[in-house]
């Protein structure tokens, strides 16, 4: 048994070595390293086949959800808490169908000491000493949007957080299941905005060594897990405030005009990863209510909230938070969505803030300078009273053992499935929305790189692995004149690359955050079939 230990702690630590060697889980911290430079790609590629083989010796030594009987078989997968929407979608408004809508606001940290030693803060992999917060910026909350248009009512819950896992938003689901059903309610999101100073909702934040080597006895005694990076009580005020947020919303719709613009707001962005591909507009939808009011505004635009750092122990909001301020000083209510954002940041040099001023000067700058984007848009399309929506199920095979490691010992709350003898799937989502026939909305589980959207992914000359991305931009199939995207939504699986764009965990970070060197052509194929679906 001693010598057991031995060698599990041994290999534990050749683990955590080589994920501390590669950068924390932190878009904005990547170094680009060209994929043209290739004499040295082999032996990275090599030494995450080592890493790789590490994690599966571990994850087949060490006691996790499956050895207690908690991860199910794929085949016998099932839940109550997912909702598929419609795949028959028409142009034309129903008759009566008229636009309503409705906003809700809630904080996490209601009757929530966040100083008081028990609460980790997310945004990088912590090996050996998790962090806490030394101080509260601004709030951490969501806010929470419904829209009907008369025939068809969705929600949407945007959240301050590094992610969200899939079975945080089934636990959220069963909240509002009776509601739901009493409302008609077809569609129920919850999107992460992805801060890196915020409190962990996902579960990275945790000391993953004393995790994993606590948390086994944890599993076969099928109790909680010992460490874990999400606080229980945090969690719990999490759960209450997005379920009382999306009754609120759904319960003060009113009716209104709704109307798409956008803006160009490419100065403020950054891709820090080769081929350079990013949507530089913000997007914003703008609900006008019938009998005066506030406005409401639904606002996407994907730049990683990175301002204070990404290992930074402050809580704040980041520029979502100042954002916001700007759009309420306008008179509006604004829900703010993560777009397709992979390894895109802000643009400092296009901001004009004094660093030593404040820890948040930077955000605040971000924030009100998109702000004013958002109030600056003229030219704006209404939109019919037609909303339709359809989600769909999928298994995503994980082969990144360090997920799965941290999958077993439950430090996320991810839904895990047994695939064969010794393999595992993520069980997720993806989902469409469509509004007034014209603009289309992507609902992507985790953060997707920008050329699986827009085009120009790498060709085989300039991929890591020498092979081509044939799939059609998702742009081009989705069947809108427009399309945006909602990241993070309903699930964070982590980054979603294009195949041939996996290089090394030594190289690039994203690669040690992704589920599976597999989820873009297993996205893309599953948001292909989505669409040909669709009957118009």
């Amino acid at each position: 048994m001693r010598k057991l230990k031995k060698i599990l702690c041994m290999l534990l630590a050749a683990v955590l070595l080589c994920a501390a060697i590669t950068v924390p889980v932190s878009a904005a911290a990547a170094a680009q390293a060209s994929v043209k430079e290739t004499a040295s790609h082999r032996f990275y590629q090599l030494v995450d086949r080592l890493i790789s083989l590490l994690g599966k010796v571990l994850n087949t030594m060490i006691p996790g959800a499956d050895w207690a009987g908690k991860t199910q078989k794929q085949s016998d997968y099932k839940t109550a808490d997912f909702y598929p929407g419609s795949n028959h979608f028409s142009a034309v408004p129903a008759q009566n169908a008229g636009w309503r809508m409705g906003f809700a606001k809630r904080s996490f940290l209601t009757d929530i000491d966040p100083l008081d030693g028990s609460y980790y803060m997310a945004g990088t992999l912590e090996a050996f000493e998790g962090r806490v917060p030394s101080a509260v910026l601004d709030d951490q909350g969501v806010n929470a949007f419904a829209l009907s248009d008369g025939i068809t009512t969705v929600v949407y819950a945007a959240v301050d957080g590094y992610g969200l896992a899939r079975g945080d938003v089934l636990e959220i689901r069963r909240r509002l299941a009776s509601f739901a059903a009493e409302h008609g309610i077809a569609s129920i999101n919850v999107a992460a905005l992805h801060q890196h100073s915020c409190i962990d909702t996902l579960g990275f934040g945790a000391p993953l060594a004393l995790a994993l080597i606590e948390n086994p006895a944890s599993m076969l005694l099928k109790q909680a897990p010992a460490v874990t990076g999400r606080n229980a009580a945090f969690m719990e005020s999490l759960y209450a405030a997005v379920a009382a947020a999306a009754r609120e919303a759904v319960l003060s719709m009113v009716p209104g005009a709704l109307y798409y613009g956008s803006a160009d707001a490419g100065a403020y962005m950054k891709d820090k990863r080769e081929p350079i591909v990013f949507d530089g507009d913000i997007h914003r939808l703008r609900f006008v209510p019938e009998t005066g009011g506030r406005e409401i505004w639904v606002c996407e635009a994907g730049i990683h909230p990175v301002s204070l750092g990404a290992g930074t122990d402050l809580v704040s909001g980041d520029y979502p938070h100042y954002l916001e301020a700007y759009v309420n000083a306008e008179g509006a209510q604004a829900v703010f969505f993560q777009g397709a954002e992979l390894a895109i940041t802000s643009n400092s040099e296009a901001l004009s803030y004094d660093a030593a001023s404040s820890p948040a000067a930077r955000a605040k700058a971000l924030g009100e300078a998109l702000g004013a984007k958002l109030a600056s848009i003229e030219n704006e399309t209404a939109l019919p009273p037609v909303l339709h929506v359809t989600h769909r199920e999928l298994f995503l095979d994980i082969d990144n053992q360090i997920l799965t490691l941290a999958g077993r010992e439950g430090l996320l709350g991810s839904v895990f499935v047994k695939k064969g003898l010794s393999g595992y799937a993520a069980v997720t989502e993806i989902g469409y929305m469509e509004l007034g026939g014209i603009l289309g909305t992507l609902l992507v589980p985790g953060e997707i790189e920008p050329a699986i959207l827009w085009g120009n992914a790498p060709d085989a000359s300039l991929s890591w692995n020498g092979e081509t991305w044939d799939w059609a931009p998702l742009k081009d199939i989705c069947g809108a004149g427009k399309l945006i995207c909602f990241g993070l939504c309903n699930d964070q699986i982590g980054y979603i690359l294009c195949d041939n764009d996996v290089r090394s965990m030594l190289t690039q970070n994203e690669e040690i955050n992704a589920a599976s060197t597999k989820a873009g052509s297993t996205l893309a194929k599953a948001y292909g079939e989505m669409f040909g679906e669709i009957v118009r």
